[in-house]
């Protein structure tokens, strides 16, 4: 191998573990089929040519972010980790990230005083 073909190898691997651990993080928090997302850019990248493994890796992360669930990242309560907005449990710590209205039974935020839906002060303990 010459030194061009080693340089082109280490920039595609340097690329896709960037992309990997992006896909992970982002996929991880919100839930979402993260095993796919992270291995997908291994195999795309390497069944492809260099130029056209750096085309895969773009269109990889457009297509990760048109699917994803849609939301804001809060911190978890328990572990502290960022996690999807609309989650009632961690996927990391698997604790409670909710609280649940004890009159209208709706989920209400982990730090919220009143239910927003009925009013009610009568929620679920920490």
């Amino acid at each position: 191998m010459d030194t061009t073909a080693i340089v082109l190898f280490i920039i595609k691997l340097v690329l896709t573990g960037g992309l990997m651990f992006v896909l992970y993080r982002d996929a991880r928090a919100r839930d979402y089929t993260w095993f796919m997302w992270t291995f997908t850019p291994i195999i795309a990248v390497f069944t492809a040519g260099f130029t056209g493994s750096i085309m895969t890796l773009l269109l990889i992360l457009v297509l990760y972010r048109l699917t994803r669930p849609k939301g804001d990242l809060l911190k978890c309560p328990h572990c502290g980790k960022k996690i999807h907005n609309v989650l009632a449990f961690c996927p990391y710590c698997r604790q409670s990230v909710k609280r649940e209205c004890l009159r209208c039974h709706d989920t209400v935020d982990w730090d919220a005083e009143r239910c927003p839906h009925c009013g009610s002060m009568n929620l679920t303990k920490f």
